[in-house]
Parts: structure tokens; sequence; C-alpha cells
């Protein structure tokens, strides 16, 4: 197992088939039934703790994940610490410019290296034995720990006191984790993605930054299941006109012509689902003829022409506009909760002029309206869950194939032992 690799260990009694304790057989065939059949995943996917550890295990801890911003640690010296589903991770911004992400450990005393977030650190020093190590991980000092005030790093006699470093990468200021060190290669994961932005210019790209040239962050604790969540987002096209106000109001929603034709595109690829559509056909939805921003096309003379919204498996969704991307980190903390982070980036001049702080700020709270609706419903559907008449849905053949290929996809990743 790769180093800073880590394999976590279901809680509950070991079986030789642990899934068929909570999806029996005769479920997972209604799973993977044609969608005209075809059942959502049952209840207890969505309820039970034991199998929320089973998913850290075989789904989140073996995919590429988005643990956080790159712009929540935007300096060399700053140190976040936070958490993955109770596991203690330390995000580390270091002296060479890079970010590393370390388990948020100390060998020796057991106890979290760095407590709370800490700016403009040039090494760190851990609060139970003042271990001492830089900014890349590498132990420097043990003051005291052989009875000499200095300590010698020969006296562990080769044991290794340095931080021990999770794999990540980042992409679209995002930074990914894979936790057991034997996800498949990033690019993998990766390039649906980058395909569906090839329209756009995603190297250059900002947090928005609100009047003290801070980037601009939303927090949001949501009392229902992660996969929830991921269910109402980009996924589920047909809720649009009876949850959000500005859709309601629109006369292009729901996204069907007179003919009863979509009009949008669906994307499943890879780890991507997504609703792409051509901006123009929505100029009334969205209204954003009046942005001031630079817009993202790669041809600084032409808008792009399609826009989406999408959820990149397993934790991360995006809305996708020619002006700015809204980006959405959903973190999965029990089997009825989730914490979201939601930012927009902007090429880079536009995320930090102040002269468009009023559209900036206009933006997010219009954002954070629609998640408040959108916490409403995925709060009553986690609440619903809890019923027994409520075991699984079935689906819209017309609308629901996305959802059917993302329950299919949990399940896929729950079978691998």
């Amino acid at each position: 197992m790769p180093a800073g690799a880590i394999e976590i260990q279901h809680q509950g009694t070991v079986m030789p088939n642990i899934l068929n304790t909570f999806i029996n057989p005769a479920q997972q065939a209604s799973i993977r039934a044609p969608i005209e059949e075809a059942r959502t995943l049952p209840r207890q996917a969505f309820t039970s703790e034991a199998f929320f550890e089973l998913e850290i295990e075989r789904l989140f801890s073996r995919h590429w994940t988005a643990l956080c911003f790159a712009q929540q640690v935007p300096k060399p010296g700053h140190l976040l610490p936070v958490e993955f589903s109770g596991i203690p991770l330390l995000i580390v911004h270091g002296d060479d410019g890079a970010l590393r992400v370390f388990h948020n450990i100390v060998p020796y005393d057991g106890c979290l290296a760095v407590i709370e977030p800490i700016v403009t650190q040039t090494d760190i020093t851990t609060p139970y034995h003042g271990w001492r190590y830089d900014l890349r991980g590498k132990l420097l000092a043990i003051p005291y720990w052989d009875g000499s005030a200095q300590g010698d790093l020969s006296s562990l006699h080769g044991r290794s006191g340095d931080l021990v470093e999770v794999r990540s990468q980042i992409e679209l200021g995002i930074v990914f984790i894979d936790l057991s060190g034997a996800a498949e290669s990033f690019e993998s994961q990766i390039e649906p993605l980058r395909k569906q932005l090839s329209e756009y210019r995603t190297l250059d790209l900002d947090i928005g930054h609100d009047e003290n040239g801070e980037p601009l962050f939303d927090e949001e604790d949501l009392a229902t299941n992660w996969k929830t969540h991921y269910e109402n987002w980009a996924i589920n096209v047909l809720h649009e006109a009876f949850t959000h106000e500005i859709y309601a109001e629109s006369p292009q929603i729901p996204r069907v012509n007179d003919a009863g034709e979509k009009t949008y595109v669906e994307h499943i690829d890879g780890s991507l689902m997504a609703l792409s559509y051509l901006e123009q056909d929505f100029a009334e939805t969205y209204e954003l003829d009046d942005m001031p921003f630079t817009h993202l096309g790669v041809d600084p003379a032409t808008l792009p022409e399609r826009a989406f919204i999408g959820s990149l498996f397993p934790n991360v969704h995006l809305a996708v506009f020619p002006y700015f991307i809204h980006i959405i980190i959903a973190l999965p903390v029990s089997a009825g909760r989730t914490r979201t982070l939601r930012a927009q980036f902007y090429e880079a001049a536009s995320a930090a002029n102040p002269g468009y702080l009023e559209e900036r700020l206009a933006l997010m709270e219009d954002f954070k309206q629609a998640g408040i609706e959108d916490g409403r419903i995925t709060q009553a559907v986690q609440k619903a869950r809890r019923s027994p008449v409520c075991e699984q849905q079935f689906y819209s053949p017309f609308w629901d194939r996305m959802h059917y290929n993302f329950s299919n996809t949990v399940l896929k990743a729950l079978e691998k032992r």
C-alpha cells in the first residue's frame, strides 16, 4: 500500500458479503433492472450509519474525492486542519508554493499536529510535545524527547516521525484527495469534466473576492444524506420549476419544447453526469446578458455557446455559465448529515475587481437562495426515507436516466471488496 494510504475498516460484523446485509440480492437486481422496471437504492442506504461506514471504506476512500478549495489555504505558511468523515487531515501551503495534505496526526503522541487554523507559519510546532516540522511535513526537531534540549533525531532509531502525506491533486481550484492511495489515475477521473469544459478557459480562474479582497465562501450543514443531495442537483431536471422561484417564473422551464422533446442534452461520461444546453435557449431563465465580467470563452471574441449543470462523482457539483462557474463540494459527515462548501469562480481580474463587488454578492445571494430551496426539499426527502412505506422509489424513463445511472454507480462501487 502506498505511503500515506489508509484502509478504512468497517466497524460492524465482518461478513463474506456485507453489502447483502444492507441491500439484499433482490433489491440489487431491482436496481440493475432496465430503467422502466428499476428501483432506486433502498432507504437503509440513506439512513444506516453502518452503511455509511461501508461507503467511506469502499467508495469515498477509493475515489478521488473533493476536500476543500485551494483558496482556503491561499498563502505559504497557511495551515488548515479539517475532517473528512471524522478523519483528521491537515492542508499545508508549503514554502515552495505547493499545497499538500497530511494525516493530521503526530506519530509519537497520536495528537493532532495542528488544532486550529494558523497563518504565516514558517514551520509546524505540535501542541502536545513540541515536535517541529517544516512546511513539507519533514520532522526537524524533537526537543527533550531523549532528555536533551534539542533532541537527537537519531534517537528514533529509524522510526519515521514525518507527517504522513495523502495523495492529492488540484483542479479548478478544488483540492482532491485519494485516501486509499489506490484510486484510479486522477487523469481518468477528471478527463470527462475537462472535455465538457473544452469551450472554457479554466487556468486563470479565481474565487470572487469580498469587500476586503478575501475569497467569498459559503458553508451550510444539511440534515440529509450525501446521495440525497447528489440526486437533487444536476441529475434531477424535473424538480426545477416546482422547487426554485427563478425557474418557476421562466417560460423556458420545464426543459421540454411544445413537441415534448428535451431542450437540453444529457451527458453520462465516466465520473461526470450533466445537462448541457445552448445558453441562448435559456436567456430568459438566467438573465446573464448584462454581466460585467470577462467571459470565460477560449476565444476572447466569442462567448461559449453551451452552458451546463453537472456532478462529478462522488462529491463535486457545478453550474457552468459563460461568465462564472459555481462549484459545490459536498462533504459526507454521517448518514443523515452533509456539509457543503460553495464558491463562484471568475476570470481572475473579474474576481478581484472591486467595481464588480455588487454583482458578485448578488450572484452569491441568488445561489444561496437556491440552496435554501434545495435544502428544504433534500431534508424533507431524508425525513421521508425513515418511513417504512418509503422503501424504494421508481424512475421516470424520460427524466431520470442520470439518476438511474447514479444509483448503479454507487452499487458498483460498493460491490468491490
